[in-house]
């Protein structure tokens, strides 16, 4: 049987929570809603940027393409961003 896969809301959970280098951004946005940290961290992701801030360095651009990796075919769209917030606004909560 195959290892159990974690489903994109995990993958999220799992990371963004514990990246020292987009943490403390992703709460501010999580304090201001599930939307807002959806866009953040899309931004990050998809279009390599943090902010107004393009992401260029090789180790930031190597972990965001091993985020991408890991959601497989859910995606971004398959997240549960309220949960995500959640687990950024209220550290004992998971």
């Amino acid at each position: 049987m195959p290892p159990a896969t974690p489903d994109p809301t995990e993958v999220i959970e799992a990371w963004i929570p514990h990246d020292a280098r987009w943490h403390a951004q992703a709460r501010r946005h999580a304090h201001r809603g599930s939307d807002h940290l959806r866009n953040y961290v899309t931004e990050l992701v998809r279009d390599h940027r943090d902010g107004h801030i393009p992401i260029t360095d090789d180790w930031d651009l190597r972990t965001l393409k091993a985020v991408v990796e890991d959601l497989r075919w859910g995606g971004l769209g398959d997240v549960d961003w309220r949960r995500v917030a959640r687990v950024l606004t209220d550290p004992g909560f998971v």
